[in-house]
């Protein structure tokens, strides 16, 4: 069955607000600056609070309350940081009916899971680019998000396909003939001005090592290997959607070419669960 597919002339695709978009560039650079990312954020009421909760937490706070941005920044890192912004764009970005058992906030969950396990990964693998790693598995689906604004009924029929046939999305779309969710996360990606090695990770995390262009360089295939690899252990410890059919099978030929044990694999997990209990 061939059915419309959403192009990219149909896309709906959102502005990323700019307190998000500054601090992310701060953050991406060798020497964020907090005061410069401190005087951004106190701009956006709604990502202050989200801050300041986090980092006067039972688990980062210990006792003492601040409303000092800056130090709320060192106590909750960097990497959290970078998860509220996304959390925060993603809620206030993409607004929609929920599909199934599709929505907002099993997506920024799962999106949150897929980015910490690459991270602990990537350090046991000794990845070259760990920010490259963390910022694609928080937007390594955003082009679900992309078609669930740009096509509703595209959208609500792709989600019934995965729950009648027992499929993940990306089987659903190629059921549907349609181009994959990973080409309309590369469109709105490259709108935003994202670094390119970011979006190739986003562009192949369904793509198979074999089928990958003979461009992609062997670190490069080494992180997207990791991406892939993190978005089925997320799934596999149910940080994705309820009632979602998925293979959650840990492929251990990958496992052995990225130089990491299964010993470590729940080492990253145990971390990445510790880290994102606020989620």
């Amino acid at each position: 069955m061939v059915i419309n597919n959403t192009s990219s002339k149909d896309l709906k695709l959102p502005s990323m607000p700019d307190t998000v978009r500054e601090c992310l560039a701060q953050m991406y650079s060798l020497e964020a600056d907090l005061s410069k990312m401190a005087s951004l954020i106190q701009k956006d009421p709604g990502i202050t609070s989200s801050v300041l909760k986090l980092a006067n937490s039972a688990i980062y706070g210990a006792g003492k309350s601040t409303s000092d941005l800056k130090v709320a920044f060192t106590r909750i890192g960097m990497t959290s940081l970078m998860q509220i912004l996304v959390k925060y764009s993603v809620e206030n970005l993409f607004k929609f009916e929920t599909f199934e058992f599709f929505n907002i906030k099993a997506f920024t969950k799962h999106s949150a899971w897929v980015s910490q396990v690459a991270f602990e990964l990537g350090k046991i693998a000794k990845g070259d680019r760990l920010s490259d790693l963390l910022v694609a598995g928080l937007f390594h689906d955003i082009g679900l998000l992309v078609r669930a604004i740009s096509d509703k009924a595209l959208m609500k029929k792709i989600t019934e396909l995965c729950i009648a046939d027992k499929i993940d999305f990306n089987s659903a779309e190629k059921k549907l003939k349609l181009d994959g969710h990973e080409i309309l996360g590369v469109e709105l990606l490259q709108s935003w001005q994202f670094p390119e090695e970011v979006i190739l990770l986003v562009k192949n995390h369904h793509t198979d090592e074999a089928f990958r262009t003979k461009k992609i360089t062997s670190e490069q295939n080494k992180s997207i290997n990791i991406l892939c690899l993190s978005d089925t252990i997320a799934h596999r410890f149910g940080n994705a959607f309820m009632n979602y059919s998925r293979d959650t099978r840990v492929n251990a030929t990958v496992l052995d070419k990225l130089g990491i044990t299964n010993q470590e694999v729940g080492v990253a997990v145990k971390l990445a669960t510790q880290h994102l209990q606020h989620y």
